[in-house]
């Protein structure tokens, strides 16, 4: 296991991983679509958008926090046709090593956030004095990456806890679900469609023709929305679910079938692509070893 402190030095799931950034930005960033290896913990603070996670999509105020689970697609949209707002947020990377290397007298703070996941929950409306410690030990965290000095491990590692614990006792509280927004209606019955359909066959003439659109008007209308094609999406969503079957226990020789993929080399020229390495290779990262 490595022990990394930035992304730029490219952790994998199995890397002792934490790092906080803030940010502030005059206008609506576009990203495209994206899935990290690792949790990410989002703190809205300022701006007009929507966040769709999965086929879910958000409206975020201040005060809330998100729970980005390990492979899920995740993406900002934004909430107004004006996009010339100041934007700002914090959010924290942390895999699920560094999350365990906190287990301590039969305690963990992994639980909760992977019942959180498994539950498809992810937006978190946070009592105030919760919030402000939240954010003020990732701010220190975020900080920290600009200096050392004696401790700093250690007292990183105290706001780390502090951070998940008093998430996690906000998961354990608040279980009812939040209510969802929309794109626009034709957009989210073709994006909920690949969602749960991903395991079939699926082209843009297919799904332009099941839900009466013209397929250039659909492929227009998608990629404005979500910053990428609908064959890019389609592809994120199969590998992004490979990955975590990957994890779990499928064989990458097996689960090119389970991810709508009717070839193995078809499936693996797109997760090279995607993420710069075979199947195996990422199997032989999970279990730290080299790839045969």
């Amino acid at each position: 296991m490595r022990y990394i402190s930035r992304e730029t030095e490219h952790p994998t799931a199995i890397d002792y991983y934490c790092e906080a950034t803030q940010t502030t930005q005059d206008h609506f960033p576009r990203i495209p679509a994206h899935t990290h290896n690792y949790y990410e913990v989002y703190i809205f603070l300022n701006g007009f958008v929507k966040i769709a996670i999965e086929d879910q999509i958000y409206n975020v105020k201040y005060g809330d926090i998100m729970l980005f689970p390990p492979y899920t697609i995740h993406q900002l949209l934004p909430a107004s046709d004006d996009t010339r707002f100041e934007y700002r947020r914090i959010y924290m990377y942390i895999t699920e090593p560094c999350l365990s290397s906190f287990d301590f007298n039969g305690q963990s703070l992994l639980p909760p956030i992977q019942q959180a996941a498994q539950d498809k929950r992810y937006l978190f409306h946070i009592p105030k004095e919760d919030f402000e410690q939240i954010y003020q030990a990732m701010y220190l965290l975020f900080r920290s990456k600009k200096t050392d000095y004696y401790g700093k491990e250690m007292l990183n590692r105290s706001r780390i806890i502090q951070i998940i614990t008093l998430l996690n006792k906000n998961i354990q509280m608040n279980t009812e679900s939040h209510d969802k927004t929309h794109i626009t209606p034709a957009i989210d019955d073709v994006f909920t469609y690949i969602n749960h359909h991903y395991q079939e066959p699926l082209s843009l003439d297919f799904l332009a023709k099941r839900f009466f659109l013209n397929k250039y008007t659909l492929s227009k209308l998608f990629k404005e929305q979500l910053q990428l094609t609908v064959h890019e999406y389609i592809t994120l969503k199969r590998i992004s679910t490979a990955k975590l079957l990957i994890k779990e226990g499928t064989p990458p020789s097996k689960v090119h079938l389970e991810v709508g993929y009717s070839n193995y080399s078809t499936f693996f020229r797109a997760f090279k692509k995607l993420e710069n390495s075979s199947p195996e290779q990422f199997l032989a990262q999970l279990k730290n070893e080299l790839p045969q």
